[in-house]
């Protein structure tokens, strides 16, 4: 018998773990106001959605530094991805319009992971709190190098949100059905960081660039078919034996076509047209001769 002894699995949770792109690349006095404004973001966009309550039900919460970690109650997970990745970006977009100076020509944009799995949670948003895998899973995929190039692919002023989501919260919420966005929406990423290894899944809400071009994973964009050849129309079916017509067509005709003088004409197969017999034969495949007959005189009484 094992000298282990069991312990009881931590609650669920839904972890939400937001980072700036290219943090470092601002400048040292830059760091707090940047660090500061992340949960104000967040807080504005469940706002934004109509949904501020789920804001005020998270459990753990902290500063990264770069960016922001957020448990949440699992039940959310739906929410996280749809509207809420839409929202964020709609949030980013209008701070960039506002934004004044240097500000104006250096949007904040932000990559996104979601994961879900048992953490430790008091509820009081202690220091040990959030602690397990699936955490370290988050932070892991946030600074995966899939997610950083698809967000590095897009145009800065308009995509401000990648997203990624483990395999778990992808087959749990979105293949499922249980969000509003299609499971063809997003595109599989094998991640490979430190000792984490795992399938993700892409996400763009507003997709550009070249991202938009040629896939979230490059090379994964949708090829179009090319184009069927015309195809020349079918011949018209004959009627019968019997062609109406000034223009019809005589298909393999030989021997003798008697003209009438109604315009009627009587191939030598059989066949009956009715029209002009010159244009007749003058769009048929036609050989052998042609003899007009006489009109036929009236018989009248001898005086």
């Amino acid at each position: 018998m094992s000298q282990h002894q069991p312990s009881d699995l931590p609650p669920y949770r839904a972890v939400l773990v937001v980072d700036i792109k290219d943090y470092s690349g601002y400048q040292g006095v830059e760091h707090q106001s940047l660090s500061e404004q992340v949960p104000e973001i967040l807080a504005a966009t469940f706002a934004r959605i109509g949904r501020p309550e789920v804001w005020d039900e998270k459990s753990f919460h902290d500063s990264t530094g770069d960016g922001y970690a957020v448990g949440l109650d699992p039940r959310r997970l739906p929410l996280l991805i749809d509207p809420f990745l839409t929202g964020l970006q709609q949030e980013l977009a209008h701070r960039h319009e506002l934004a004044t100076g240097t500000a104006a020509h250096n949007p904040v944009r932000m990559r996104v992971s979601l994961s879900v799995g048992p953490l430790t949670d008091t509820g009081h948003n202690l220091l040990g709190d959030g602690k397990g895998t699936h955490r370290v899973e988050a932070h892991r995929l946030v600074d995966a190098p899939a997610v950083k190039e698809l967000l590095e692919r897009t145009n800065p002023t308009l995509t401000f949100v990648a997203a990624i989501l483990s395999e778990r919260v992808f087959q749990d919420a979105v293949a499922t059905g249980y969000t509003g966005v299609d499971a063809s929406e997003f595109t599989p990423a094998e991640v490979r960081i430190k000792q984490y290894q795992g399938t993700a899944y892409l996400y763009l809400s507003r997709a550009s660039g070249d991202a938009l071009a040629n896939g979230l994973v490059p090379g994964t964009a949708p090829v179009a078919p090319p184009a069927a050849a015309p195809v020349d129309p079918p011949a018209p079916a004959a009627e019968g034996n019997r062609s109406r017509g000034g223009m019809g067509d005589l298909h393999e005709v030989s021997g003798t076509i008697i003209a009438g003088n109604d315009g009627s004409v009587q191939t030598g197969d059989g066949q009956q047209i009715i029209g002009d017999p010159g244009l007749a034969v003058h769009n048929s495949e036609f050989t052998g001769g042609i003899h007009q007959s006489a009109p036929r005189r009236k018989r009248g009484r001898r005086p």
